[in-house]
C-alpha cells in the first residue's frame, strides 16, 4: 500500500466503527496522530488500551487540531456533533461521518451554515458485526467492503478526494451515491435484514427447543444481538425508506403465503427460482 499521511485524525465515537478506523490508521501508519473522544469513559480507556488511538479525551473540543475529523456516532448524535465541531475545528479541517442514514443530515445542512459545510463529506461503511464496542473492533473490518460517500454539489472537491483516499486506506471500496440513493439501498440491504433477524430471533425464542436451529437460522439471526439503542435510532431517522422497504417485504410475503395456502407448487417453484437467479446475479 502506498504510504499516505492524513496528519492528525480525530475520531468522535470510539465504538466498533470508530475504534476499527483507528486501529487501521495506526496499523498502516497513515496518520501522524490519531486522537479520539467518546462520552463513555470505558470506551475511551478501551480505545487507548487496544491501540486504536494515541490519546482519548473527555471533551470533544480537544479534537480541534484534527486535519480530518471522523464522526462515528449514531444518527441522532450526528447533528449535535456537527454543531459542536463547527465551533472548535480549525479553519481547513475536513469532516466526514459513518452514519447509516444520510438524507436528513444533508437536508439540515442546507439550512444551517456550518463554517466547514463544503468540507463535510457524508460517508457510511457497509461493514460491521454484531459487536457493540471497541472490544469488538478489528483493523480489517472494512477490508473489501463498500463505503458509500454522499457528496453534494456544494462539496469541496479536495475534501471529497481526501475522504475518498482515506476510505481506500481503510481497505474499503468507495462508492458514490446521492443521499436518497444511499438511504433506499441501506433500508433494503442493511436495515430490513436487521428487522428480519430480530423477528426470527424472537420467534425462535418462543419455541420449546430452539437448539434445533440449523446454520441457516444462525446466519439469518447473526445481527439480532446488535445494539438495540442504535437500531431503534436508525429505524427512526430513516423511517420513510424503512417503512417503504417493509411494505415491499410485506407484499412479497403475503403473496408467498397465498401460494403456500393454495398449495401452488408451480408458483412456489418460480418464487425460489427467481431468488436463486437473483442471488447468482449478485455473486457475479
Amino acid at each position: 500500500m502506498r504510504r499516505v499521511s492524513y496528519g492528525t485524525v480525530g475520531i468522535v465515537g470510539l465504538g466498533l466503527i470508530g475504534a476499527s478506523i483507528g486501529l487501521r490508521l495506526r496499523g498502516v501508519g497513515a496518520a501522524k496522530r490519531v486522537i479520539g473522544f467518546d462520552v463513555s469513559p470505558s470506551a475511551r480507556a478501551d480505545a487507548v488500551r487496544m491501540g486504536a488511538v494515541d490519546a482519548s479525551y473527555e471533551t470533544l473540543n480537544h479534537l480541534g487540531d484534527a486535519d480530518i475529523l471522523v464522526l462515528a456516532v449514531p444518527p441522532d448524535a450526528l447533528i449535535p456533533c456537527l454543531i459542536e465541531a463547527d465551533v472548535f475545528c480549525k479553519v481547513n479541517s475536513i469532516v466526514t461521518d459513518t452514519s447509516s442514514v444520510k438524507g436528513y443530515v444533508l437536508e439540515w445542512l442546507k439550512t444551517y451554515p456550518l463554517r466547514f459545510g463544503p468540507r463535510f463529506v457524508g460517508g457510511h461503511p457497509m461493514a460491521g458485526n454484531e459487536g457493540r464496542g471497541a472490544a469488538d473492533a478489528k483493523a480489517d473490518l472494512f477490508e473489501g467492503r463498500s463505503w458509500v460517500l454522499t457528496p453534494t454539489q456544494a462539496t469541496d472537491k479536495s475534501a471529497y478526494e481526501a475522504v475518498h483516499s482515506l476510505v481506500l486506506t481503510l481497505g474499503a471500496k468507495p462508492l458514490t451515491l446521492t443521499p436518497e440513493e444511499h438511504d433506499r439501498h441501506a433500508a433494503i440491504l442493511s436495515h430490513l435484514p436487521h428487522a428480519i433477524a430480530a423477528i426470527l430471533a424472537q420467534m425462535g425464542a418462543n419455541l420449546v427447543h430452539p437448539e434445533v436451529a440449523g446454520a441457516s437460522w444462525n446466519d439469518l439471526t447473526r445481527v439480532a444481538g446488535s445494539n438495540p439503542d442504535l437500531w431503534a435510532n436508525i429505524f427512526t431517522t430513516n423511517r420513510h425508506e424503512v417503512a417503504s422497504a417493509l411494505e415491499d417485504f410485506e407484499f412479497m410475503l403475503s403473496e408467498l403465503k397465498k401460494a403456500v395456502d393454495a398449495e401452488q407448487h408451480q408458483t412456489l417453484l418460480e418464487f425460489f427460482q427467481a431468488a436463486a437467479r437473483a442471488k447468482t446475479a449478485w455473486r457475479n
